[in-house]
């Protein structure tokens, strides 16, 4: 009985190690047939340096870097034909054109910043035209008639204001008529170059100081009191003056001229 059952046993091994050491047979032509493909995917997937780093990171070693690949680039084409290099041309260069100005683009206009307004306080008030002030004045020139006769004429004309109107109205006496006077025939017997230095009133009385060229004239002495009559009918126009002193230079003199025409005390328009 004992014998039978290790016939049957030992019957059993020896097939059973032949399929295994055929099976290892057939995996090791595999691998050996495969050998090319397994190494190109090893080295596609980079298994081995995973695999260095995996075992350098459990020993506590710093992974190797792998070296980075070559590119190889391709060599430069030789230029065909001749190597020798053609000969560069300039272009012509264009006459210059008119600079037109140019018309400023719709975008332009909205990219600069536009300056905001100043208020209407902070500018500046425009200067406006203000009028002289004027006003009317009472001047006496005189007329030669037909006879040889020296005739006083009145004249009102508008003069510039100021805040002595007696002498406003002197300085427009002694500036003669104006040219629609001289049409109407009107002159000054007033000497050329005379000129009014000072006028003080006191009381009713103005004194009225003129230049020594006021002491000569060449009429005679109905021109001595032609002029004496301008200037003396011209200042007592106005109600607070009643009389007129002469002065030349400063200084009262008893005679007008050479003719002997008085003037060493104040003149009214009744002294004629």
């Amino acid at each position: 009985m004992a014998q039978s059952k290790r016939s049957s046993g030992g019957s059993g091994g020896p097939p059973g190690c032949l399929f295994w050491l055929l099976l290892l047979i057939v995996v090791l032509l595999l691998f050996l047939v495969n050998l090319g493909k397994i190494k190109e995917t090893i080295a596609r997937t980079n298994f081995k340096e995973i695999l260095s780093t995996q075992r350098n990171a459990e020993d506590g070693r710093p992974a190797p870097v792998a070296p980075a690949p070559k590119v190889e680039l391709d060599p430069p084409k030789p230029p065909s034909g001749d190597n020798k290099p053609g000969p560069v041309q300039v272009p012509a260069t264009p006459d210059p054109a008119p600079n037109p100005s140019p018309s400023p683009s719709p975008g332009a206009s909205q990219d600069k910043a536009k300056p905001a307004p100043a208020p209407s306080s902070a500018l500046p008030d425009k200067p406006k035209d203000i009028p002289a002030k004027r006003r009317s004045a009472l001047l006496y020139f005189c007329r030669i008639d037909d006879d040889g006769v020296i005739v006083r004429q009145e004249v009102k004309r508008q003069i510039p204001a100021s805040d002595q109107p007696l002498t406003d109205s002197l300085a427009a006496l002694l500036g003669g008529p104006t040219e629609e006077e001289l049409r109407r025939s009107l002159v000054s017997l007033i000497p050329q170059g005379t000129k009014l230095l000072s006028a003080q009133v006191r009381g009713t009385t103005v004194f009225l100081n003129f230049n020594e060229a006021f002491m000569y004239n060449h009429y005679g002495i109905e021109g001595y009191a032609g002029q004496l009559k301008q200037v003396v009918y011209t200042a007592t126009a106005f109600p607070s003056v009643h009389d007129v002193q002469i002065l030349i230079e400063g200084e009262r003199h008893d005679y007008l001229g050479g003719e002997g025409v008085y003037i060493g005390r104040p003149l009214a328009r009744n002294s004629f």
